[in-house]
C-alpha cells in the first residue's frame, strides 16, 4: 500500500477568490442544526466553513433552535424549518451540506438523514450523529445502502469510536487499510480522525497526516473539521483534495494555538493560517 503524505501543498491548492468574486460565486454552504440545546456544534461547523471561504453560509433549524441561533449569529443566516418541510427541499439551492454535529438520534432524525443522503444531489459531509445513525442502520439497512448509491461526493468524518461502530474493531497498526476498506464498502471518502488521521477514497487513494496535537482532544474540534471540508466543497474543490487540505489546515491551526485549545480557538486561528497559504497577489495590503 502506498500513500501520499498530507502536507502544505495540498493546503495551498484550496480555492481563492478573484477580482470578480462575490458571496454567491464563492459557494453556498448549509449546516443542519439539532435541538435548541444542541446548537453549538452546528455553529462551530458553520463558522469554520465560512472562514475557509464559503461566501454564503446558513444554519437550518426548527423554530425553537432557530430562535437560539438568532441570538448568537450575525454572519451566518438562519433558515427556519417548519415541521412539514423536508430538509432536501430546504437545501436545494446550496452547493454543499454538513449534517450530523449534535443532530440527534431519533427515528425522525434518521429519516432526515435518509432524505438528505437520497435527495441532496451535491457534496455532503456526514459527521457525528449521522455516522451513528448509518451504523445503526447496518450494512443491509436503507441508510447504508443509500450512502453507497450516492453519485455526488460523500465524505464521512469518523473518530475511532464512530469508525468502530461503522466498520467493527480494527488493528490500530492497520488504520490506513481499515479506512480504505470502509471507503470502498460505502463508496465514500473517509476521514478517519485521530493522532494519525487517514483520508481514504474508494478509488484507492490514501493519505495520512501526523500533524495532530493532543491538545485537539476537546469537544467540538471535529465539528470544525467537518465545517472546513464542507466550506471547501461548497467552493467546488474536489472531495479528496478538500479533505486533505482541511486536515492540514485544521491541524496547523491547532498546533499554533497549543495548550488551552478549545474548538472556537481553531476558527479564530484560521485567518493567520490561511494568510500563510494565500498566493502573493492576494495578500491583504498593508496600509
Amino acid at each position: 500500500m502506498t500513500a501520499m503524505i498530507i502536507g502544505i501543498e495540498q493546503a495551498r491548492a484550496i480555492p481563492w477568490p478573484t477580482a470578480n468574486s462575490h458571496k454567491h460565486s464563492r459557494g453556498r454552504l448549509a449546516v443542519i442544526c439539532g435541538g435548541r440545546l444542541q446548537t453549538g456544534a452546528a455553529r462551530l461547523a458553520a463558522a469554520a466553513g465560512h472562514r475557509i471561504g464559503a461566501g454564503w453560509v446558513s444554519l437550518i433549524a426548527y423554530p425553537e433552535a432557530a430562535t437560539i441561533l438568532a441570538c448568537h449569529e450575525t454572519e451566518r443566516l438562519i433558515v427556519e424549518r417548519l415541521p412539514e418541510q423536508s430538509l432536501s427541499s430546504l437545501c436545494a439551492d446550496f452547493d454543499a451540506l454538513v449534517l450530523g454535529p449534535a443532530f440527534g438520534l431519533t427515528d425522525g432524525q434518521a429519516g432526515d438523514v435518509l432524505d438528505l443522503v437520497q435527495g441532496f444531489p451535491k457534496p455532503l459531509v456526514l459527521d457525528a450523529d449521522a455516522l451513528t445513525l448509518i451504523a445503526q442502520s447496518g450494512r443491509d439497512g436503507l441508510l447504508w445502502q443509500a450512502v453507497q448509491a450516492r453519485t455526488a461526493p460523500t465524505i464521512l468524518t469518523p473518530h475511532s469510536g464512530e469508525f468502530t461502530r461503522l466498520a467493527g474493531a480494527f488493528d490500530p497498526e492497520q488504520k490506513g487499510e481499515a479506512s480504505l476498506k470502509l471507503a470502498q464498502d460505502l463508496q465514500a471518502i473517509v476521514v478517519h480522525k485521530g493522532a494519525q488521521t487517514w483520508v481514504a477514497a474508494p478509488d484507492g487513494r490514501l493519505a495520512p497526516s501526523d500533524l495532530a496535537t493532543s491538545f485537539c482532544a476537546s469537544a467540538g474540534t471535529g465539528d470544525v473539521l467537518a465545517g472546513l471540508i464542507g466550506g471547501l466543497l461548497a467552493q467546488s474543490m474536489p472531495a479528496f483534495e478538500a479533505a486533505c487540505a482541511a486536515v492540514w489546515i485544521h491541524a496547523t491551526a491547532a498546533n499554533r494555538v497549543g495548550p488551552g485549545l478549545i474548538a472556537g480557538d481553531l476558527v479564530t486561528a484560521l485567518p493567520a493560517v490561511l494568510n500563510d497559504l494565500v498566493p502573493e497577489g492576494l495578500r491583504a495590503r498593508q496600509l
